[in-house]
């Protein structure tokens, strides 16, 4: 039988086994990952996760642990998993979403895509100076809650305050058809809108751009690690839309990354609030 002097040691050696393993296990834990992709509203094939992979291999190599991809359509759900901290890192076209985590639930920015969104006016006539000409008017919009649809909103309020008035639509495609068909002289879609595409063959001219704003931002919750955050923004960052990184950033819709564009997103909730 072991005295106590035997066991000393091996408990020490045992403790520190089990610690080990602890640490290992502690560091594999997988990065819950959450992509919300709004995708398949214009009549492209919805969004799969195996579309992500390549995005998801790069965000692995950088943090050396393993990421489990949680892909939704749904502003709603990502506005919920943020509140209720049920994600490590999301990546959002919603940069409203964004802003808000960022300002109200204190989320980390990490990075923002390239090139910025703006929403663009469009009609049958010539370009406009300002949305000043459109005082009084209904302009056709996208729905309300949709970040396009903020923005839209929030451009004409800036030159007219309440005159004017808001005719949303839940696709671009319709805001296009009511212009078209001079439902209304006006229309506002996203500038990543696949119906722009198409615009010229239904007569139709962009009129006016609006500011530009952050794209697809990609922020973290408080529970990230300081060093995962400056690993993934680095390795986002250094994604090349000629080069490899292409497989990673097409998916995206986007043709680069930045660690820069913090500010501008911080002071999106304010410019986008009703006034």
């Amino acid at each position: 039988m072991m005295d106590w002097t035997q066991r000393a040691p091996l408990r020490m050696t045992l403790c520190a086994i089990a610690l080990s393993l602890f640490a290992h296990v502690s560091w594999a834990a997988p990065l819950k990952l959450v992509i919300h992709d709004d995708g398949g509203n214009e009549g492209q094939p919805p969004p799969t996760a195996g579309q992500y992979g390549a995005l998801r291999k790069t965000i692995e190599t950088a943090i050396g642990r393993p990421v489990d991809l949680v892909l939704t359509r749904d502003r709603q759900r990502v506005a919920d998993l943020m509140e209720r901290n049920g994600a490590d890192v999301f990546i959002t076209p919603g940069s409203d979403i964004a802003a808000r985590a960022v300002q109200t639930l204190g989320f980390n920015f990490i990075a923002a895509a390239r090139p910025d969104v703006t929403v663009l006016f469009i009609s049958k006539g010539a370009p406009i100076e300002s949305l000043k000409s459109l005082a009084g008017q209904a302009v056709s919009m996208p729905a309300a809650e949709s970040l396009a649809g903020q923005m839209c909103l929030a451009e004409m309020r800036d030159f007219n305050g309440k005159a004017f008035t808001a005719r949303h639509s839940r696709e671009y495609g319709g805001v296009a058809w009511a212009v078209t068909n001079n439902v209304e002289r006006v229309g506002c879609i996203a500038s990543h809108a696949k119906v722009k595409e198409t615009l010229a063959a239904s007569g139709l001219k962009i009129i006016y751009e609006g500011r530009p704003v952050p794209a697809m931002p990609v922020v973290s919750a408080l529970s990230l690690p300081a060093a995962d955050r400056v690993a993934i923004a680095k390795a986002l960052s250094n994604l090349d839309d000629e080069g490899p990184g292409k497989a990673a950033l097409k998916p995206l819709g986007v043709s680069t990354f930045s660690e820069g564009g913090e500010l501008r997103l911080r002071a999106l909730s304010t410019w986008l609030k009703s006034k």
